[in-house]
């Protein structure tokens, strides 16, 4: 993987005005995820998050066929690599979290900072999932070589950061959130579309066949 660099405010604003331009359609998208989310004690985080970024990526990419709050159960079609990465992926962080949770004091800051880049690695596994159709041993893959070699850790940072502002939505009772978790996701999308626009495996099948030519005609 190339060495990633990222305009962390810039990012931010297009987030932001992709929000902006779209709130009904995505806080009314991302309610019927999270209620799922909740009722189902986890089980369709990883599938409703992937139906709530394609939501976002067709609105960024003006999509003709405007996307509706529905669409967000086209995570579906991804519901099993999702599920596995969001699971596999929690299950290592609370493993960490509590072996170093065993160190007095800067255990428990550790644990805060492994749960916030936790939260920042499943966006971003997520997005590949949806965006890519990765498996999900190859996201978990990717992610883990991508940060070790450090050429993934800008994007690690800006995860963390719509992290924060997605939790950020939980003052004032929770409601927050329902402007919160989907701001955050139109900017992670928009990082997304900065350093890997022309990945996506839907965008690269695409290709209209060619009009055959008057020599080619029966």
């Amino acid at each position: 993987m190339a060495e990633i660099k990222l305009d962390i405010g810039n990012e931010f604003s297009r987030g932001w005005k992709l929000f902006q331009a779209n709130m009904g359609l995505l806080i009314l998208a991302g309610l019927i995820g999270g209620i799922l989310s909740l009722v189902t004690c986890g089980v369709l985080s990883g599938p409703m998050l992937a139906g709530l970024l394609i939501i976002i990526r067709r609105l960024q990419k003006n999509d003709p066929e405007k996307p509706e709050a529905g669409d967000i159960f086209r995570g579906f079609d991804y519901f099993l690599q999702s599920f596995l990465f969001v699971f596999l992926f929690s299950l290592v962080s609370i493993f960490i979290t509590l072996v170093v949770y065993m160190v007095p004091i800067l255990g428990q800051l550790a644990g805060l900072v492994i749960s916030l880049a936790t939260g920042s690695l499943i966006l971003w596994g997520v997005t590949f999932v949806a965006y890519q159709k990765m498996q999900a041993i190859d996201v978990f893959k990717k992610l883990i070589n991508g940060v070790t070699s450090g050429t993934f850790i800008m994007p690690l940072v800006f995860g963390l950061l719509v992290s924060l502002l997605s939790s950020a939505g939980a003052i004032a009772c929770g409601i927050g959130v329902l402007f919160t978790y989907p701001l955050a996701c139109c900017c992670l999308v928009s990082a997304y579309e900065t350093l890997f626009d022309g990945c996506d495996v839907e965008a690269s099948t695409s290709v209209e066949p060619p009009e055959p030519t008057a020599g080619t005609q029966g």
